[in-house]
């Protein structure tokens, strides 16, 4: 069943005693897939693999990751720069005495800068970080798919609703299709032979040729065909767990165009008003998949 590209999950999870890891997971529509990382910045090395984590289980969608580490016990990685400080320090320093402030540079004035403090962990103690980070992310990814495909399978069943209405116009059009083609003949013999003076010889052979012309420039068989496969493949996408919303566009796409080559051939008022209904269904249909992974 197709996923939607909406969804939201939170987990959260301690690891021996040291760490609170969290994440959250958000994810709205787009085209491609899009993603806004924000995380602490000592795990920028692993950009690159959370990134990868992520298109492993999400192919489209604007996703937002946020990833936040609590250390539950006094860990030594705070650095400062003294020597930048002291440069800061001297320079604030200089611009009090040179304008004249009365009051002296203070350490909420240098914490203002925020280059002058880092921080940064010992390589194994990041490691260790990471591997937590990449198990609360993988487990965030699960519960948002879940989340997503539920939503998904919601959408699928406003979806087939709308197939299934334009499946009964198609039907439509194919139960009286005879029937208007017959009403069209008499109406064109019967147009030509009215506009023609009483005293004119009418050549039956080129009349019926005239006539035959003007049905099957009116003819909407080959649309039907196009269109019942259209609604065929549709309904196999349906049933696929792969990302199908780009695939499902482009045949809403087709769908429409066929709708709109019926009614420029249409010249019965019933046929006229179903192909309307048709693009109307059919338009109704490509905006909610819009929502769809």
């Amino acid at each position: 069943m197709p996923k939607s590209m909406t969804g939201y999950s939170r987990v959260q999870k301690i690891f021996e005693e040291k760490y609170r890891i969290s994440c959250e997971l958000r994810s709205l529509n787009s085209r491609h897939l899009t993603l806004d990382l924000q995380i602490p910045p000592f795990l920028t090395p692993y950009e690159v693999d959370l990134v990868q984590i992520i298109k492993r289980k999400l192919t489209r969608g604007k996703v937002q990751l946020k990833v936040f580490v609590e250390f539950l016990y006094p860990v030594s990685g705070v650095k400062i720069d003294m020597g930048l400080a002291r440069a800061y320090y001297n320079a604030l320093d200089s611009l009090v005495g040179h304008l004249g402030i009365p009051e002296p540079v203070n350490l909420d004035n240098l914490l203002r800068f925020k280059e002058l403090v880092r921080f940064e962990l010992k390589e194994e103690e990041s490691d260790k970080v990471w591997q937590g980070v990449r198990e609360i992310v993988s487990k965030g990814l699960d519960d948002l798919n879940k989340e997503r495909s539920v939503e998904g399978e919601k959408l699928v069943s406003d979806l087939k609703v709308i197939i299934l209405s334009i499946h009964e116009i198609i039907q439509f059009f194919k139960t009286n299709l005879k029937a208007v083609q017959v009403e069209l003949r008499e109406k064109y013999f019967n147009n030509i032979k009215e506009f023609l003076p009483e005293s004119t010889e009418v050549d039956e052979s080129l009349l019926e040729n005239i006539v035959a012309v003007a049905l099957e420039k009116a003819d909407v068989r080959e649309e039907l065909t196009r269109l019942e496969s259209h609604i065929e493949r549709v309904r196999d996408l349906f049933n696929s767990n792969e990302a199908v919303g780009q695939h499902l566009d482009f045949l809403a796409q087709e769908i429409l165009r066929e709708f709109n080559t019926i009614l420029a051939k249409s010249r019965e008022t019933s046929f006229i008003e179903q192909a309307l209904q048709g693009k109307l269904l059919t338009s109704q249909f490509r905006e909610q998949i819009q929502n769809l992974e």
